[in-house]
């Protein structure tokens, strides 16, 4: 396993991030260094991916997320935990364009000839999450990337990053989406949370994925590799705040069938992070029948009886909430695109939940017990014929 100094996402930027960002790259053998950077409009044009009978980038760029990324960073609560940091201007400081507009810090070395800045000039070919800072860089495979003669693993040694393989998008994915420095969040950054699946389908996706128990594999895949990546973190520097979100985890994936046999027990971060990587490798591969969810979901809802355990800490029982919820929801959905099921009661139940799991210094166990156990009841009578 390669540990790189900061995420695979941006390894190939050479970026400076606030904290050490980790990320298994287990085929990074490629030379990244001497790809090249095209820009985002070199996927626009409508032969490419930009109209015609392909539209991902006019998906991307009308409606993913990503692109605003950069423009948050000179308003509001960012001007404020700049700031607080006393880092100055928030859209100029690498803390912050790390994740928001991590193409900043391209040097004009990288970038392909039609987008040398003047000397005058900063080379940005693209502000915000571009399709290169996830993709990679595409001067290399961008003029070959769709023939037929070409195979996948072929492209992949020549920078383009694999986002086919679940695990692979979620290590692209996860760095930004959970890892963030104690005094940043301290400043005002909200926490963060990593869940694959839902992340993903909120967007929306500007590709079509139609593999398989997709959902349920990404949400698996997702949740092993951020208790990955919170192990790594954890057996640096522990950090109490970050050890419960971590026992949470840890109890989570513990109730399914392949986070009981591959988890170690005990609260040993080493021996956790390598254990939870082959987990992710392993749910990323591993099919879910329609009864495997059923049953994994009506696992999860059964643990109501758990939260009416006073003996285990509130603030713990609310982090286990807090993941709980979302995991339910994603099984719940994955059974609803099968078809054959519907519930409102369900769907009802699931909002209440969630609405209680979010109550943080209010959170009462009992009450979320109660509610977990309605959710538990609505969902065996859906299942009913």
């Amino acid at each position: 396993m390669i540990r790189l100094k900061i995420s695979a996402v941006f390894a190939d930027l050479a970026l400076c991030c606030a904290a050490a960002l980790p990320a298994v790259a287990a085929d990074a053998t490629a030379p990244l260094a001497v790809h090249q950077f095209t820009g985002s409009q070199s996927c626009a044009s409508s032969s490419c991916h930009g109209g015609g009978t392909r539209n991902e980038f006019l998906t991307y760029s009308r409606k993913d997320r990503h692109v605003f990324a950069a423009g948050i960073l000179g308003k509001g609560t960012s001007l404020k935990i700049a700031e607080a940091l006393g880092i100055g201007d928030p859209t100029k400081a690498a803390q912050c364009t790390v994740c928001h507009s991590p193409m900043e810090a391209v040097p004009a070395s990288r970038l392909a000839v039609r987008l040398q800045p003047a000397p005058d000039q900063k080379p940005v070919p693209d502000r915000g999450v571009s399709c290169e800072a996830c993709h990679g860089a595409a001067g290399e495979w961008l003029l070959f990337h769709t023939r037929k003669d070409v195979n996948y693993q072929q492209i992949l040694g020549t920078g383009l990053r694999d986002l086919i393989d679940i695990n692979g998008r979620a290590n692209v994915c996860v760095a930004c989406h959970l890892n963030i420095d104690e005094p940043i969040r301290q400043a005002g950054h909200p926490e963060l949370y990593f869940e694959l699946d839902a992340q993903a389908m909120l967007e929306p996706p500007h590709y079509v994925d139609a593999r398989p128990s997709l959902g349920p594999r990404s949400w698996f895949t997702g949740q092993a590799v951020a208790l990955r990546e919170m192990s790594w973190k954890l057996a640096a520097k522990r950090d109490e705040r970050l050890v419960v979100r971590w026992k949470a985890l840890v109890w989570l994936l513990q109730m399914t069938e392949a986070g009981a046999k591959e988890l170690p027990s005990g609260e040993d971060f080493s021996a956790m992070q390598p254990a939870a990587d082959r987990l992710a490798k392993k749910a990323s591969r591993d099919l879910w029948t329609r009864s495997q969810v059923a049953s994994q979901l009506k696992r999860f809802a059964s643990s109501h009886q758990e939260f009416a355990d006073a003996k285990t800490d509130r603030i713990e029982q609310r982090r286990r909430a807090e993941l709980l919820v979302p995991a339910i929801d994603r099984l719940w959905a994955a059974l609803k695109k099968e078809g054959g099921v519907t519930s409102p009661g369900f769907e009802k139940a699931v909002n209440e939940a969630a609405m209680l799991s979010h109550e943080q210094d209010d959170f009462a166990p009992a009450q979320f017990a109660e509610a977990l156990g309605k959710l538990e009841a609505e969902f065996v009578s859906a299942l009913k014929p």
